[in-house]
């Protein structure tokens, strides 16, 4: 997982090949690098140790896309343009699932590992175990966490949708704390303990189940959402449109 530190120098060094650029978002400042291939990079905002202000000037500048470079090539330009504009609109809650080509570097495992990360529906998490299991290597959990860390292109693939097999938030880069307001953002948990009535809700009307059930994931067990522990109901957990397609995916009811 990239943060605007140091690599973003590096890839500032590389701005005759790369199209660079960033747009501003509630987050903060998101900044991608493009070639010809597709996006090669993104660096979300750090979170670590604090909330970055997003550093805007005027309430219009709220999703403002910026091209530093086009590194001459028209398209790396047009790819970087595409990003940043999807990335404006997954920020303001409108764009559930990016389309712009991707080239990002690493391991073939690595690069087996993202495919299937980015397959993770947009309002669902997976652990590392479950990633492992799909690339047909069950024994891989470190190895998957290795690669979700090293994951050049966030939020294109969505890493932060990954989480422990306990359903903790662990791993990421730029700030749990970003981590699960992306979950929150996206309707995979609720905000807060106050929002989870209202958030069970919302959960029924996307899956188009009010029968829908809740897979825990620390007891492997489902149930209904409001019968779930009050300490499991923040974490997150599996989401079943039915009782069936949990028992499907190995959990037992309660």
């Amino acid at each position: 997982m990239s943060t605007t530190t140091a690599t973003h120098k590096e890839a500032t060094a590389t701005a005759s090949a790369l199209a660079l650029g960033h747009v501003r978002t509630w987050a903060g400042v998101v900044r991608v690098a493009a070639s010809p291939a597709g996006v090669r990079q993104s660096w979300l905002p750090d979170w670590r140790t604090k909330i970055p202000a997003p550093a805007i000037t005027t309430a219009g500048e709220i999703g403002k896309i910026v091209v530093e470079t086009s590194g001459g090539d028209e398209a790396a330009e047009q790819h970087l343009r595409q990003a940043l504009t999807e990335l404006a609109a997954y920020f303001d809650g409108t764009l559930h699932d990016f389309t712009v080509a991707l080239d990002p570097q690493g391991a073939p495992f690595f690069r087996r590992a993202w495919a299937e990360v980015a397959r993770v529906p947009y309002g669902e998490t997976r652990s590392y175990g479950e990633i492992a299991r799909i690339v047909g290597a069950p024994a891989a959990t470190r190895a998957v966490g290795a690669a979700n860390g090293a994951n050049p292109v966030a939020p294109f693939v969505p890493c932060q949708r990954i989480v422990g097999s306990d359903g903790k938030l662990t791993g990421y880069g730029p700030g749990l704390p970003l981590k699960q307001r992306l979950l929150a953002m996206e309707g995979a948990i609720p905000t807060d303990a106050a929002d989870y009535p209202a958030w069970v809700e919302r959960v029924a009307a996307r899956l188009g189940s009010h029968r829908w059930v809740l897979g825990l994931r620390r007891t492997q067990i489902y149930c209904a959402p409001l019968e779930a522990p009050a300490a499991q109901r923040l974490l997150p957990n599996r989401l079943f449109a039915t009782a069936a397609e949990a028992e499907a995916a190995g959990y037992r009811p309660a």
